[in-house]
C-alpha cells in the first residue's frame, strides 16, 4: 500500500512539475510571417532612440530587448507625443495546443510606429470601432514622419520533454526577438 501512495506521489509531483515547471528540452520549428503596411512621407524624419508604450508585460520586454540591442529606450505611461520614434507594441492573440512531449503555439504581435514620435495613429486605433480598417489607415500630418504597422504571425511546433511555463516562454521571446528585428528595420527607414 505504502509502495502505491508512493507512486501516486511521485507520479503526481511529476505531472505538475511538467505542467508548471518552466523548461523546454525539445526540438523546434518556428516560423515567423510579418505584414507590414508604412507610409513614408518626403524628408522624413527619424528622432534618436524608442519611446515605448508597452500596455502589457509584452511591450516591457520589447523595450528591454531594445535597449539590449543598444537603443536608448523611454518606457511611457502613456500613449503621447515624444522626443523618440513612438512604438506601441502588444500581443493580439496567444493560442497553445499543449501535452509534454508536443506542444503547438501561435502569437500574433501588433505593433504600431512613428519614426518621429506621434501617437496620432495608434489613438485612432485605439478609439476605432472598426480596428482593422484604422490600422491600414494613416493620418497624414504636417510632420514628415515614417508610419508603419507591423502584425507579426509566430508558428511553432516543438516536439521533446516541455513544461508548459517553458513553453509560453519560448513563443514569447520567439516573437519578442522577431517583432524588435523588424522595428530595427523600420527606425531604418526600411518597411520589410
Amino acid at each position: 500500500m505504502k509502495k502505491v501512495g508512493a507512486f501516486l506521489l511521485v507520479f503526481a509531483l511529476t505531472v505538475l512539475a511538467v505542467y508548471f515547471g518552466n523548461f523546454t528540452l525539445a526540438k523546434s520549428e518556428t516560423i515567423a510571417n510579418a505584414q507590414i503596411g508604412a507610409l513614408r512621407n518626403a524628408n522624413t524624419i527619424f528622432n534618436d532612440g524608442f519611446c515605448v508604450y508597452p500596455d502589457s508585460s509584452f511591450g516591457k520586454m520589447v523595450a528591454a530587448e531594445l535597449e539590449e540591442r543598444g537603443h536608448k529606450v523611454l518606457t511611457l505611461s502613456a500613449p503621447v507625443e515624444c522626443d523618440g520614434q513612438f512604438l506601441a507594441v502588444w500581443i493580439e492573440w496567444f493560442n497553445v495546443s499543449y501535452s509534454p512531449i508536443l506542444a503547438r503555439g501561435q502569437v500574433r504581435v501588433v505593433a504600431i510606429y512613428s519614426s518621429a514620435g506621434g501617437p496620432t495613429h495608434y489613438l485612432s486605433y485605439r478609439n476605432a470601432t472598426d480596428k482593422e480598417r484604422a490600422l491600414i489607415t494613416f493620418d497624414r500630418t504636417d510632420r514628415p514622419q515614417f508610419q508603419a504597422y507591423i502584425l507579426l504571425d509566430i508558428s511553432d511546433d516543438s516536439r521533446g520533454i516541455i513544461g508548459l511555463g517553458g513553453y509560453r516562454d519560448y513563443l514569447t521571446g520567439k516573437a519578442v526577438k522577431a517583432i524588435v528585428d523588424h522595428i530595427e528595420n523600420l527606425s531604418n527607414g526600411e518597411a520589410r
